[in-house]
């Protein structure tokens, strides 16, 4: 994936939320809301490769140094949790912003700063692998299992990323099967109360 250079953003808000891609964007948008948290500007720094450029931009922006307090940053451990923290951990050293030595942890300097590495737990994945565990009761289960199996079956190999193709396979059930996993949370498709959502709760809480 190639780097983009980010235009300088606008910075409306002391507290600053950084997510990996504009499907992030409506599913942290409508988590927001759901918590009644307001004040909190969200950016889409596109893909991962991207983030670096992006903080870059983002410190360089007028009123940042007077006006922000605080910088979240959600991404995805994909393959290697450690790995995807470890490159946040260089792009906010690039930028010259604080850096936890944990994800999860809030630095003390100004502004500070937190980051998520979904799913968490020192587990590969991503948000869709979340969410996969949101909807394990769900009556639709058994129909998503059996139609992965059989295209699994069909085509001679594993589904590739099989956690998205379990999330859009439910989406397909639902009144408006076309949308996004975000535009799905502004639609209230997610449980948002759901346990296993605890730990993005407590990251946008404490931001």
């Amino acid at each position: 994936m190639t780097e983009q250079k980010p235009r300088i953003p606008q910075i409306s808000s002391n507290i600053q939320l950084l997510v990996e891609g504009n499907d992030h964007k409506n599913f942290f948008g409508a988590f927001l809301e759901h918590l009644s948290l307001v004040d909190v500007q969200i950016h889409d720094f596109g893909g991962v490769n991207n983030l670096r450029n992006f903080l870059l931009a983002l410190v360089r922006a007028e009123r940042f140094r007077e006006t922000v307090q605080t910088i979240g940053i959600v991404r995805d451990a994909e393959e290697d949790e450690n790995a995807a923290f470890q490159s946040v951990q260089s792009s906010l050293r690039n930028a010259k912003l604080s850096v936890p030595n944990r994800h999860g942890e809030r630095t003390e300097d100004s502004p500070a700063v937190t980051v998520l590495i979904l799913p968490g737990d020192g587990r590969e994945g991503m948000l869709e692998t979340l969410l996969c565990q949101s909807i394990e009761d769900s009556p639709e289960k058994t129909c998503i299992d059996t139609f992965l199996k059989c295209i699994s079956k069909l085509h001679g190999e594993d589904i590739k990323r099989p956690d998205k193709a379990f999330v859009h396979a439910y989406l397909a059930s639902r009144p408006d099967p076309h949308v996004s996993v975000g535009v799905a949370a502004k639609k209230k498709y997610w449980d948002l109360d759901h346990s296993v959502l605890d730990g993005i709760r407590r990251f946008l809480r404490q931001l």
